[in-house]
């Protein structure tokens, strides 16, 4: 675990989920996200400190475990504050809607777990464009998709731009990453084609001063997964055989809490379809047959 220095502002640690760093002056630091677990915000906190840093906020891009893991130690250790955006702060505050939403009711024991729910920290609300700490001008992104209002940031020429992209050889790797609503993703891939900084930082890749390649092959992958629901339901299919197919047709084969993970992705796909109109689902004999229109 080490520091990347990115500007005179901005400093990064990268691991299994990037963690930002803005510099406030005297010492002072605000975190983008908070690391995957306790575990690794005990480790981020030792480094930190070796630097004579103090943690004062923590600004999480959105509700996902692997963001928010180390929320509750900082908050511990240092008294910091702690901002979400409105539709992600609930389930900060209640790590068990994460699992709730996941399986539809209430969660199983295997959905109620560390990859799943971190532990509950208290959270303010992040509102508007622009966010003032210390004397640092922070300009707010709205970037929804991979979560419903995930949020990234732009300082000193450092754009935090979350999980918005993954690089190739996750894609080689996993396939389908996870997308709330992949039409609202899409959209947030074109923001960021306009978007305009030194260098970029997302959740699961090396930080870089280009992401055009990036922004093009995360397009593609969400292009062409929308196209294979489309061809897919030119024959009406139950809701649980298109979960299937989907998987199938992604090689992927995931068992446990991760099917449940994976099943939503689709329903997000589904979801997204059906309020542009291009599919729809009838209720025959208490099943939910989907097809295209």
């Amino acid at each position: 675990m080490e520091l990347t220095r990115l500007s005179e502002r901005t400093l990064c640690v990268c691991g299994p989920a990037n963690v930002g760093i803005i510099a406030l002056g005297n010492s002072k630091v605000a975190l983008i996200d908070s690391g995957i677990d306790e575990k690794y915000a005990a480790r981020l906190f030792e480094l930190l400190s070796d630097y004579r840093f103090k943690v004062e906020y923590i600004l999480n891009t959105h509700a996902h475990a692997d963001h928010i893991g180390g929320n509750d130690f900082f908050r511990e250790k240092c008294g910091c504050r702690i901002l979400a955006s409105t539709l992600e702060a609930p389930t900060i505050r209640q790590p068990l809607i994460q699992s709730a939403v996941l399986f539809a009711g209430a969660p199983i024991n295997d959905l109620m777990n560390r990859f799943i729910m971190a532990n509950p920290s208290e959270v303010e609300i992040l509102s508007g464009s622009e966010l003032k700490l210390e004397d640092v001008e922070i300009k707010i992104l709205d970037l929804p998709g991979h979560s419903v209002n995930q949020k990234g940031f732009l300082v000193d020429g450092t754009a935090f731009v979350a999980d918005t992209l993954f690089p190739d050889n996750f894609f080689r790797k996993q396939r389908l990453p996870f997308t709330y609503d992949p039409h609202a993703h899409l959209q947030t891939l074109e923001k960021l084609r306009n978007l305009s900084a030194r260098i970029y930082v997302g959740g699961h890749f090396t930080p870089t001063a280009n992401i055009a390649g990036m922004i093009a092959s995360n397009q593609k992958h969400v292009e062409e997964a929308m196209k294979f629901m489309r061809e897919l339901l030119k024959i009406p299919l139950s809701q649980e055989r298109v979960v299937k197919a989907f998987l199938d047709h992604f090689g992927l084969k995931k068992i446990s809490w991760e099917y449940y993970l994976y099943r939503a992705t689709v329903n997000g796909y589904l979801s997204s379809l059906y309020r542009r109109g291009e599919v729809k689902f009838r209720v025959l004999d208490n099943l939910a047959v989907w097809y295209a229109v």
